[in-house]
């Protein structure tokens, strides 16, 4: 059987996880450009991934798209929203230090708690890794609604946990798309640094 036969088959075998997974890519990078069409880009790849790990049987992954869902619908409505005189009203700022520790005293018990009944109660294998990305991903999206530049920072992190969870998982182009969301991520902080210092000149 050729390469390019087994690829093909590949495709045609996974073809909505790669759907899935291009959109993902595209919405990313739309949010990288401060593009206002990211979130319905972002929300159509929840709908797909909602999916995708309900069929496989990830029902915490696939709940969490509902979450992300709304705080895109959010997100869209604080880039779209402008003033009485039409201008924008967000611009891309740094994360209060007070708004940051409110973040942390939040995020860590819901972490530890969220562990704790997917360990006892859903029998996840893996049920600290979940609760972290979970907790971490829906404070980034948060963050990114806001622009606050540091979910860029938040991004990276859980990209990088991510990684090795869908590997343990057998969802090997997830893998690879969080791989790619974490480069994403990268160049998405850079480049909001950028344009945080044209929109302030």
């Amino acid at each position: 059987m050729s390469s390019v036969h087994t690829a093909l088959l590949y495709i045609q075998q996974n073809w909505f996880e790669l759907t899935a997974l291009v959109i993902s890519i595209l919405g990313v990078w739309l949010t990288a450009l401060e593009k206002t069409i990211n979130w319905p880009v972002n929300i159509l790849a929840c709908v797909l991934y909602g999916i995708l790990f309900y069929l496989s049987g990830i029902y915490l992954d696939a709940s969490l798209q509902i979450f992300f869902i709304v705080f895109s619908i959010y997100g869209w409505y604080l880039w779209t929203r402008k003033d009485s005189n039409k201008h924008e009203t967000l611009l891309i700022s740094n994360i209060s230090l007070k708004t940051f520790l409110i973040l942390i005293t939040i995020g860590m018990p819901v972490t530890v708690l969220s562990a704790y009944i997917l360990g006892h109660f859903f029998n996840s294998t893996i049920p600290y890794f979940d609760a972290t990305t979970t907790v971490l991903s829906l404070i980034a999206t948060w963050m990114a609604a806001k622009k606050h530049i540091e979910s860029w920072l938040v991004w990276i992190l859980t990209d990088l946990i991510y990684i090795p969870e869908y590997l343990i998982k057998h969802l090997y182009p997830t893998a690879l798309l969080y791989f790619i969301f974490t480069l994403l991520a990268v160049y998405g902080y850079f480049e909001w640094r950028k344009l945080r210092k044209k929109s302030s000149v």
